[in-house]
């Protein structure tokens, strides 16, 4: 249980980062080796960056989707839970 409003606004900022984070780095590595691959054969076209981002980011939210779901369902249980505590507290 959350009981404090501090402890309310770590968790979440967390689970932020949590969430946030394979979509990133997915999109991050993908960038990467688009990169080396535009650098290398200096093709230079605006659809060869945009469309493997695009790509591996729909996968991995649609394979990551289920379990961040669940975290955030998590998250606002105990949130929903610890009311009437961050409220005798005030």
């Amino acid at each position: 249980m959350l009981t404090r409003p501090g402890e309310l606004t770590q968790r979440a900022l967390l689970l932020v980062l949590e969430l946030s984070l394979p979509a990133l780095l997915a999109a991050a590595l993908i960038a990467l080796v688009v990169g080396l691959f535009s650098a290398t054969t200096q093709i230079n076209d605006a659809s060869l960056s945009h469309t493997p981002k695009l790509i591996a980011v729909s996968l991995v939210l649609a394979l990551a989707g289920g379990s961040g779901a669940a975290l955030m369902v998590r998250y606002t249980q105990s949130l929903w839970h610890s009311i009437p505590q961050l409220v005798r507290t005030r």
